[in-house]
């Protein structure tokens, strides 16, 4: 059988091979690698000019020149906004005025700190660095010094080490620092809705890029997905919620948890830093341990221990509880002890533990157990013991000076226990509690001869403080809407009440006004106004000087004060304290030499004393510098006659009574002047 040929395949057509690609040479190598590595940076320097084109962002600098008094600086209110993308508004600092150049022999005081350096809730005279500030000037009344306090509320040590190089720049003689309640909740804390994490090498580095208007952009853009995130309204949505209930993030930071840790590592690495650059830069600090009310403040969250019992540990706390109620303080005590023996990390029973020794005469044990309690509450509004531990090692390893402020509270508490006697609510002093923390920089600085010598004897700080009726109701105003508000309970809010027999219904208008936003330093004078119109003179007096604390500079606020206690010397008959009111005007005159009403002023005290000559020195500059004044015309002709100058004396008269021809002592003075009659201004 012969074999069938077997079909052949075509042959599979082969593609031909694909030219060989030429390498590229290293200098295309280099170039093409040089433009992909430019892209990204093209692509940002693109963002960041069109960003800045169209004025998106800002620098915010923490001071910034006075637009009509150029030779000055301010805080900028602005300044907070480095620190803050959540809030539709943001804290805040005190304006202060000082030189841009600073005085040769000067004493500039810088403060840092939060809202308690700020001053919350009086601000102003009621800060203690301008406590301070005006003991200091009553106790070296041959130094200039300027206080300029650099605090507000709601911010942590990331902004007063982001601050600190600006400070620095103004040539400081001593920075006072009074910090670390905000660790957790402020700006960039460990647990604050305004957080960037937990790490604060890369929160600084932020910090020092902050300035980018694409890093703005972006941190903006962040904090609107972190509001949608968690469903919380635009700030301006929330009148409800105040800036101490929105700063919250986390509600509960357990003592020793990893973001108890956090908050320990923020606090401590920035104040290294800070402090380390004041040394570099030979600057002395003057730090404060940090006091809150222990005594009256009930932790605001209790959280327990893994595994405890929570139904035994309500038990005991209830029998402690009953036992207090009948006055057996044994019972309450061995109650309240089994308690925290069962949970030692639930905070309200080391609370209910320290009222059952205090109840007992057991202070001491009564302190213990009250600081236990503030540094076991998870709602970490207060700092812990631990951070005047880490304020004192850090100050020793930098060489700044450790003003035991914490200690100075205590001694100034009943059974050296600190609660409402000095605190309004959980951590704010009140003004006797600022006057005690004023004071104790105040000794501090004296001790170390800090302003060159030993101080002239001074009043304390409750005496010389500068808080006006106004300032000091919206204080406790403010301090109403506080409490009132989570986390604060029922039983812990402390409404206002006003004593209608003693404080104006204008008064309180001038304080709400204030709070809504009016220009303190208009509502202030038109308060000293007030005062002086209604024959108040020591209201009207501290008002002024108030006002003269705020604006040192400005002519016009000496000459009221000056002419407010020239009123006084004339009321009281005191001749003996022209001295001093002449003082008030010069000071005026320092500042203006074309001032009229000093230089009236002085013309006419001269003349009182006597000193014809100075009185016509000073009465003719203030003719020349305000023709046609009246009263100044009319002290002149008297001085001119007294001095035997009697042809420029009736001019003088001729041209009063031509201009207010119903005038009779304008009348009497020419006539007098006429006929040659003894003079007598």
């Amino acid at each position: 059988m012969s074999k069938r040929p077997r079909p052949t395949q075509p042959p599979v057509p082969r593609e031909a091979p694909a030219p060989a690609t030429a390498p590229l040479s290293p200098e295309k190598r280099r170039l093409f690698t040089g433009v992909m590595l430019l892209l990204p940076v093209l692509f940002f320097l693109l963002l960041e000019g069109g960003l800045r084109l169209f004025g998106y962002g800002a620098d915010y600098p923490l001071f910034k020149p006075v637009p009509e008094f150029p030779t000055l600086l301010h805080q900028d209110v602005e300044a907070g906004r480095r620190f803050f993308a959540r809030e539709a508004s943001v804290p805040t600092p005190n304006t202060d005025y000082f030189y841009r150049e600073k005085p040769e022999g000067s004493f500039r005081i810088i403060a840092q700190g939060e809202s308690s350096t700020a001053g919350y809730p009086f601000y102003r005279g009621g800060s203690f660095p301008h406590v301070l500030g005006t003991r200091l000037r009553l106790a070296y009344p041959g130094r200039e010094i300027e206080v300029v306090n650099t605090a507000m509320a709601a911010i942590s040590s990331y902004a007063l080490l982001d601050f600190t190089d600006e400070i620095i720049a103004q040539r400081p003689d001593v920075v006072v620092i009074y910090a670390g309640h905000n660790e957790y909740y402020g700006a960039l804390g460990a647990a604050s809705a305004e957080s960037l994490g937990r790490n604060p090498a890369l929160v600084r580095l932020y910090l020092k890029l902050r300035g980018l208007r694409t890093v703005q952009f972006l941190r903006a853009l962040i904090g609107r997905f972190q509001r949608a995130a968690s469903g919380a309204p635009e700030a301006g949505q929330r009148p409800d919620a105040t800036l101490m209930a929105r700063m919250v993030g986390e509600q509960q930071v357990p003592y020793g948890s990893d973001l108890f840790e956090a908050g320990v590592r923020q606090f401590r690495s920035n104040l290294r830093r800070l402090l380390a650059k004041y040394r570099e830069a030979g600057i002395a600090v003057y730090i404060g341990t940090l006091a809150s009310n222990e005594r009256d403040q009930r932790p605001f969250v209790t959280v327990h221990a893994a595994g405890a019992d929570t139904v035994a540990w309500r038990r005991f706390a209830e029998e402690g509880l009953r036992a207090v109620d009948a006055g057996n303080a044994r019972a309450a005590i061995a109650a309240f002890e089994q308690a925290t023996r069962l949970d030692s990390l639930a905070a309200d029973g080391y609370f209910l533990l320290g009222h059952a020794y205090l109840g007992a005469g057991r202070p001491d044990d009564a302190r213990r157990a009250f600081a236990r309690a503030r540094d076991l509450d998870a709602l970490r509004f207060r700092a812990p013991s631990l951070f005047n531990r880490i304020i004192r090692e850090e100050a020793r390893r930098a060489g700044a000076h450790v003003v035991e402020t914490e200690e100075a509270m205590r001694q100034a508490s009943p059974e050296g226990l600190i609660g409402q006697g000095l605190m309004l609510e959980h951590l704010h002093p009140n003004l006797d509690g600022y006057s005690v923390l004023a004071d104790a920089f105040f000794d501090a600085f004296a001790r170390d001869h800090l302003l060159g010598g030993p101080p002239q004897p001074t009043p304390p700080g409750r005496v010389v403080r500068l808080v006006t009726p106004m300032d000091s109701i919206a204080g406790y105003l403010r301090v109403e809407q506080l409490t009132t508000s989570w986390p604060f309970r029922p039983e812990e809010a402390q409404p206002f009440r006003l004593d209608t027999t003693r404080t104006p219904r204008y008064v309180v208008e001038q304080a709400r006004a204030v709070m809504a936003g009016k220009n303190w330093l208009a509502a202030a004078d038109e308060l000293a106004g007030f005062y002086e119109q209604r024959g108040d003179i020591s209201h009207a007096l501290l008002t002024r000087r108030a006002i003269l604390q705020q604006l040192p500079f400005i002519a016009d606020t000496w000459v009221s004060l000056a002419s407010l206690e020239m009123r006084i010397t004339q009321m009281r008959n005191r001749p003996d304290r022209l001295p001093y009111v002449a003082g008030l005007f010069q000071q005026a005159l320092a500042l203006d030499s074309t001032n009229v009403p000093s230089l009236a002023a002085l013309g006419a005290i001269a003349l009182q004393a006597n000193d014809r000559p100075a009185a016509i020195r000073f009465l003719e500059a203030a003719l020349r510098h305000g023709p046609n004044t009246p009263q100044v015309m009319y002290n002149l002709a008297g001085a001119y006659a007294m001095a035997g100058r009697r042809e420029e004396a009736t001019a003088l008269a001729e041209r009063l009574v031509a201009m207010d021809s119903t005038n009779a002592d304008f009348r009497i003075l020419l006539d007098g002047l006429r006929t040659g009659a003894a003079f007598r201004l």
